[in-house]
C-alpha cells in the first residue's frame, strides 16, 4: 500500500495547479474550500462509527471474532478506497485544485508549496481516520491473538500466551505517519522541488530545456542513490546489535556474495513484522528488519527472510524497477501528448489550449495509474517469487534428500541449491508474516496482494518447486524473457520518441508573418 499511495500522490502533483478546472457550480473559490473541508470531515465519521461498532461486536460475539475482524479489515480497505475517490471528487468536482491555484498566488504566479496544499485534504482525512481507527485496531489486535493463540503456540512453543502490548493513540498515529506517509512523500517532495526550481528560472528552462531536463534526471538519480540515508533518518533506523544473529547474517551475506553497509532495525513498537532492502549502491545499502520480526522469528527464519531481500539485489530488481518506471513515465506522457495534440472538441472547458492541457493531465494520470497496477503489478509479483526462491536457497543445503539441518555441518553449503528443509523454513516464515500482520492468507484483498500476491499462492508455488525442481527452472526462464521483452518495447518506444523529436520540423515565420510582425510592432 505505501508504494501505491506514493504513485497516487506523485501523479496528483504532476500537473501544474493552473490545470485544475473551475467547478461548474460556483465561481467563488472560498465556497470550494468550504465544500472540500466538509467532505474531509464527513469521510472521518464512518471510521468513528466502524470502530465503535467493532468493539461492541467483539465483546458480544466471542466465537465469531475471526469473521468479525476479517469483515472489519475489508470494510477498512473499502473506506481507504472511498477516501481516494472522495478526494478526487473534491479535487475535480468541488474545485479544490482550482481554488488552490486561484488563491495561493502572488504577483500573477503560483506561490511555493502549491502541490502540497493540493494534497492537504487527503492527508488530513488520513490522519482523522487513523485517529478514529485506533480503538478498533487495539480491539482487533487482542481478539485476533486470543482466537489464534493455540495455533500460534503450535508454531513456536517458546512463545507465551500473553498478547503483545498495543501502542498509545499518539504512538499509533506517529507510526502510521512514518510507515505510510513519510516514505510516500519523499518522491513528492523531490518532484515539488524540481517544479519550484523551474518556476524560479522560467527563462533558463525555456532557453536550455534539454540541458536542464538532463540535470533534473541526474538530480533524481543522485537522490535515488542516497535514498537509504534519507530513509534511515526518516524512520529512525538503528544498527542490529552485535551478537549471534548479526554474525550469522554477515556470514550468510558472504556466502551469497552480497554486500551492504549495515543491517538495521526498524522500531515499530511491535506493530509490524516485515523486512526490506534499500539502496542500489553496495556501500549505501541497508537490509532492514522490524523489531517484531526479530522478536517472533527463529534465527533460521530470519536468515530465510534475509535471503529473500538479498534475492532482490542479486536479481537486480531495484535497478530494473527504476529503469522500468522512468522509461514508462516518459513514454506514456509522450504518447498521451501525441494523441491529444490534435484534439479538437467542443469548447467545454474554455479555450482549446486549456482543453488539451487539462485532458492531457487527466489522461496521463489515469493511464499511468492503470499501467502501474496492471503491468508493474504483474512484474512485481514475479520478482517477489524470484526473491522467495532465493530466500529458500539461502537456508538450503542443496541436497534434495535433506531431512533437517545441523548448523555446524551444513552452514558452509547453504545458498548453493534447494532442499526441502530450506523451502519449509521459508514457507513457515511466510505463514508467520501473514499471521503477525493480520493479513488473510488466502484473500488479502487487491491492495495488499497486487504487488506481492497472496501468501497462499506464494506457498503453493514453493511447494510445487519442492516436489518438482523443473518448475523453478521454467519459471526463471519465463520471467527473464518477460523482462527482456518489456525492456525492448520500452527501449523501442524511447528510440521512436527521440527520432520524432529530432525530426520535428521547426516552424519559421513566413514573409507575411514577418511583415505582420513588423507592422504590428511599428
Amino acid at each position: 500500500m505505501p508504494f501505491l499511495l506514493m504513485v497516487f500522490l506523485v501523479l496528483v502533483c504532476l500537473p501544474e495547479p493552473d490545470v485544475w478546472i473551475e467547478p461548474a457550480w460556483t465561481e467563488n473559490p472560498w465556497l470550494s474550500v468550504a465544500a472540500t473541508w466538509c467532505v474531509v470531515i464527513l469521510t472521518a465519521l464512518p471510521a468513528f462509527w466502524l470502530a465503535r461498532r467493532l468493539r461492541k461486536r467483539l465483546e458480544c460475539e466471542v466465537k465469531a471474532r475471526d469473521r468479525i475482524v476479517a469483515r472489519y479489515e475489508r470494510t477498512r480497505r473499502n473506506h481507504q478506497i472511498a477516501l481516494v475517490v472522495l478526494y478526487l471528487v473534491a479535487l475535480l468536482a468541488l474545485g479544490w485544485g482550482w481554488a488552490v491555484a486561484h488563491l495561493w498566488r502572488g504577483n500573477h504566479s503560483i506561490l511555493p508549496g502549491a502541490e502540497l496544499l493540493v494534497l492537504a485534504p487527503f492527508l488530513i482525512a488520513q490522519l482523522l481516520s487513523w485517529m478514529a481507527y485506533y480503538d478498533a485496531e487495539r480491539a482487533a489486535h487482542r481478539a485476533l491473538f486470543e482466537s489464534r493463540a493455540g495455533a500460534w503456540l503450535e508454531l513456536d512453543t517458546s512463545r507465551t500466551a500473553a498478547p503483545p502490548a498495543f501502542d498509545s493513540r499518539i504512538s499509533f498515529l506517529l507510526f502510521n505517519l512514518r510507515q505510510k506517509v513519510v516514505l510516500a512523500l519523499l518522491p513528492v517532495l523531490l518532484l515539488v522541488g524540481l517544479k519550484e526550481v523551474q518556476r524560479l528560472f522560467p527563462s533558463a528552462w525555456e532557453e536550455y530545456p534539454k540541458a536542464l531536463n538532463l540535470l533534473g534526471i541526474v538530480a533524481v538519480s543522485i537522490v535515488f542513490a542516497v535514498l537509504p540515508w534519507i530513509v534511515r533518518l526518516a524512520l529512525g533506523l538503528t544498527p542490529l546489535p552485535d551478537g549471534p544473529l548479526r554474525r550469522r547474517l554477515e556470514a550468510s551475506a558472504r556466502r551469497l556474495r552480497f554486500r551492504c553497509s549495515n543491517v538495521l532495525v526498524w522500531n515499530t513498537r511491535n506493530n509490524m513484522a516485515n523486512a526490506m532492502v534499500i539502496g542500489i549502491v553496495p556501500w549505501i545499502r541497508y537490509v532492514v528488519f522490524t523489531d517484531r520480526l526479530l522478536e517472533e522469528f527463529t534465527p533460521n527464519e530470519v536468515e530465510a527472510v534475509f535471503g529473500h531481500e538479498v534475492g532482490h539485489v542479486r536479481h537486480h530488481h531495484m535497478l530494473y524497477y527504476f529503469s522500468f518506471l522512468t522509461a514508462s513515465v516518459t513514454v506514456l506522457c509522450w504518447i498521451v501528448t501525441e494523441l491529444l495534440g490534435s484534439f479538437s472538441g467542443f469548447e467545454l472547458l474554455g479555450p482549446r489550449e486549456r482543453q488539451v492541457e487539462w485532458l492531457s493531465a487527466l489522461v496521463s494520470v489515469l493511464s499511468m495509474l492503470a499501467y502501474i497496477l496492471v503491468v508493474f503489478g504483474f512484474l512485481s509479483r514475479r520478482c517477489e517469487r524470484q526473491a522467495d526462491v532465493f530466500g529458500c536457497r539461502a537456508v538450503s543445503c542443496g541436497s534434495p534428500l535433506c531431512r533437517g539441518h545441523d548448523d555446524g555441518d551444513d552452514l558452509a553449503r547453504r545458498g548453493q541449491g534447494l532442499c526441502p528443509t530450506g523451502i519449509q523454513t521459508f514457507i513457515q516464515a511466510l505463514e508467520k508474516v501473514a499471521f503477525l500482520n493480520g493479513i488473510s492468507r488466502d484473500r488479502p484483498g487487491f491492495l495488499q496482494s497486487w504487488q506481492h500476491a497472496s501468501i497462499a499462492r506464494r506457498v503453493e508455488f514453493l511447494k510445487r518447486i519442492q516436489y518438482d525442481p523443473r518448475v523453478e527452472r521454467g519459471f526463471q526462464r519465463r520471467v527473464f524473457l518477460f523482462k527482456c521483452v518489456l525492456l525492448l518495447l520500452l527501449g523501442g518506444a524511447l528510440a521512436l520518441m527521440v527520432v520524432r523529436e529530432t525530426r520535428a520540423p521547426t516552424v519559421e515565420p513566413t514573409r507575411d508573418d514577418r511583415g505582420a510582425d513588423l507592422e504590428t510592432i511599428s
